[in-house]
């Protein structure tokens, strides 16, 4: 059938062969520049700098004096702090979940700023407590959901989650 000869030869084009199909992948496999794969978006650069974004791609940001700009699922260490101190007065807040009206009961009277907030953080109900220890919250106009009850003392401030149900 082959030769001897003739199999040496297509042993060394297989070899060849298989270099040349790999070749690529050695000298172009180890490149680090960044790059965005995505079903949709776009590409923008300039002289000085190209962004490029996915859609619905989460937007955090990372900047640095020279040249790196990150933006995406690279997030670094997130730390919040607040100033905010819990209240020391014994607090009763119910009926939770609340239909019509919300109950707040302290243990001595004060001076507050009671808020509620929506889940969109925007305030639906703003009232105080002046000198009083009780103080009855309207939630008949509410939609069924979850609320923030913010009670403010001077700095020091309580938050209560309050389900609004019908």
């Amino acid at each position: 059938m082959w030769s001897q000869v003739e199999s040496k030869e297509i042993t060394k084009m297989k070899k060849l062969l298989l270099i040349l199909l790999c070749l690529p992948m050695i000298g172009f496999g180890q490149i680090l520049s960044p790059s965005v794969i995505g079903s949709a978006g776009a590409s923008f650069s300039n002289s000085t700098a190209s962004t490029d974004l996915t859609v619905g791609e989460v937007m955090i940001e990372t900047f640095s004096n020279s040249t790196i700009i990150t933006q995406g699922f690279h997030q670094g260490l997130v730390e919040i702090t607040s100033g905010v101190v819990n209240l020391d007065i014994k607090t009763k807040v119910y009926p939770n979940p609340a239909t019509n009206f919300l109950i707040i009961e302290l243990e001595k009277n004060v001076n507050a700023e009671l808020l509620v907030y929506d889940v969109n953080g925007k305030i639906v109900i703003k009232d105080k407590l002046n000198n009083e220890q009780q103080k009855q919250l309207d939630f008949s106009f509410l939609g069924q959901g979850n609320y923030l009850l913010h009670i403010n003392i001077a700095d020091n401030q309580s938050v209560y989650q309050i389900n609004k149900s019908k």
